[in-house]
């Protein structure tokens, strides 16, 4: 017969989860951030075709519909911006896990 674990070995279900919560709270502020760092790069139009299209995830054709820009427009949009929302991503990464 193999002996009880100590509760104190045993993994804490709670703290996993408070866990899971902090990371999920952390990665929505670091967007947060880094979106409205973004936002003043870049000019309104192409960040509302942003917002539309890949935070929303408005399909191309509604997005086109609603904004009155080409399907290339939006794709451009979602393609540049993406790129500058993850460069800034890493940049706040690096300032706030690194100093």
């Amino acid at each position: 017969m193999t002996p009880a674990p100590d509760i104190e070995s045993l993994p804490d279900p709670a703290g996993s989860a408070l866990e899971a919560l902090r990371d999920a709270e952390w990665e929505q502020n670091l967007m947060d951030a880094a979106l409205e760092r973004v936002k003043t790069q870049v000019a309104p139009k192409q960040f509302q075709i942003f917002t539309f299209s890949a935070l929303k995830g408005w399909p191309v054709r509604e997005v086109t519909r609603m904004l009155g820009v080409s399907a290339a427009q939006v794709y451009l949009a979602r393609h540049r911006i993406g790129a500058l929302l993850r460069k800034e991503i890493r940049k706040l990464e690096k300032k706030f896990l690194h100093g």
